[in-house]
């Protein structure tokens, strides 16, 4: 699982055949992406892009902490060796 913080755009992770599952954090996170991994996918976390729709007018010191924390999910299926 790649949990390295890259701030790659989620455009050109698509492109890389990567999709987009959602935003978590904490002890949920942790849970989707070992999830995900035990369901054959690759797995790699990002920081929350701001520009998403969900995060919009995040104003607060929560909103702030949780967008700090928070990382999105996105997956792909493992390419199987020949």
């Amino acid at each position: 699982m790649d949990t390295d913080v890259s701030q790659i755009p989620g455009a050109q992770l698509q492109d890389e055949g990567w999709i987009r599952r959602f935003t978590a954090f904490g002890r949920r996170l942790n849970e989707a992406a070992e999830l995900y991994s035990e369901l054959g996918f690759e797995v790699r976390l990002e920081p929350v892009d701001l520009y998403q729709e969900e995060t919009m007018g995040a104003e607060s010191c929560i909103d702030c902490f949780v967008i700090m924390q928070a990382r999105t999910i996105y997956t792909r299926p493992k390419v199987k060796d020949s």
